[in-house]
């Protein structure tokens, strides 16, 4: 599971990197001091469970943990046993006082595994269910839900809570955010760019280290997402005819 701890405390975060480290099913993408270094970092990384500490400077975990989406499982990490019962009504998977006992921690790890592994489960069961579609999803536009092929959409901007959609023939307004659009498209075709664009990369007709070019539009390259873009490039794109 790929996880990061947030905080404020040195050594604490030392404690749970030492901690995550002796167990093999656990991948740590990162160690923050604070809220406010992860949130651009989520945009652009998939995170499955947060070590999260609760009074920090100019922070409260709970709060924190309040606007992170239903898929990231949190543990709360804390010296203070009074939060105790409110962590539970954001669906925390775990509840851990320092100092942190290496058995405690695993019993936790262990829990976070086994909640994983069944909401896989479930979403496998649904998805044989409905059927899952390879080439499309739905979107609601202008009080109509449009089918949108893959194939068709050139590159989406976000603006706050909704995101516009370019079309080969024309743009749709979509009623939801860039990050939550772009986590229901296939990982391998759409990539974020900056914290307004995600692009199509079959459609990226030439880019560089500054930006993309899709037909006639020239989308800049946040400095975050360069990485990731160019990876993404040179996996997929020999594979298009």
């Amino acid at each position: 599971m790929n996880c990061i701890v947030i905080d404020d405390e040195p050594l604490a975060r030392e404690k749970l990197k030492f901690l995550i480290g002796q167990d093999v099913s656990l991948n740590l993408c990162g160690c923050f001091g604070s809220p406010a270094l992860v949130q651009e970092f989520l945009e652009i990384n998939a995170i499955e469970l947060v070590f999260l500490d609760i009074q920090m400077p100019g922070y409260n975990g709970l709060d924190f943990a309040r606007i992170l989406g239903p898929d990231v499982m949190i543990i709360f990490t804390t010296a203070y046993s009074e939060y105790a019962t409110e962590s539970y009504t954001v669906h925390a998977i775990d509840y851990l006082l320092k100092p942190i006992h290496p058995d405690r921690f695993g019993q936790a790890v262990l829990r976070a595994k086994k909640n994983a592994e069944l909401l896989s489960m479930q979403k496998t069961q649904l998805q044989q269910m409905l059927g899952t579609p390879t080439d499309h999803i739905f979107v609601k536009h202008e009080k109509r839900f449009h089918k949108l092929i893959f194939a068709d959409c050139l590159y989406i901007e976000g603006l706050k809570d909704y995101s516009l959609v370019y079309l080969k023939t024309q743009r749709l307004i979509v009623n939801m955010n860039l990050k939550a659009l772009h986590e229901q498209l296939p990982a391998d075709l759409f990539v974020r760019i900056s914290k307004s664009y995600v692009v199509n990369v079959s459609h990226i007709s030439s880019a560089d280290h500054q930006d993309v070019r899709i037909g006639e539009q020239q989308l800049m390259i946040g400095n975050a997402y360069r990485a990731n873009l160019f990876s993404t490039i040179i996996r997929v794109l020999p594979q298009k005819k």
